[in-house]
């Protein structure tokens, strides 16, 4: 029998290997207080993901490749973002798409048995 997360663990392995952002990154699973399943920030020169631990393995999946998008798409203009709803804007452009499409490629190419 496979290990718990077993697949999540493998996918975030290559995710670093493969499709790098520009700085470190830091993924953890934890509970997250607000109505969020996922959330990617910067802080000096690293990245931090937290993936809600509530979540099952095949949509923890889903949320990092969707948070790990946000960190190879970072620009300058989300560092400045002063409140949820201009971040949410400035953080889901068409950069962020070819990002999470890089992503997914990785996914696609190397857990193509593992289905969202």
């Amino acid at each position: 029998m496979a290990s718990k997360f077993s697949a999540y663990r493998r996918l975030l392995k290559l995710l670093k290997q493969k499709c790098p952002p520009g700085y470190p990154v830091s993924v953890r699973r934890a509970a997250i207080c607000k109505k969020l399943e996922g959330r990617c920030w910067k802080h000096g020169k690293k990245f931090f993901i937290q993936i809600d631990k509530a979540l099952d393995e095949h949509r923890a999946i889903d949320v990092l490749l969707h948070e790990w998008a946000h960190a190879r798409a970072w620009n300058c203009l989300l560092d400045g973002a002063t409140d949820d709803e201009s971040f949410n804007k400035l953080a889901h452009d068409a950069s962020w798409g070819v990002a999470y499409a890089a992503a997914y490629a990785v996914y696609e190419q190397n857990l193509p048995q593992t289905v969202l």
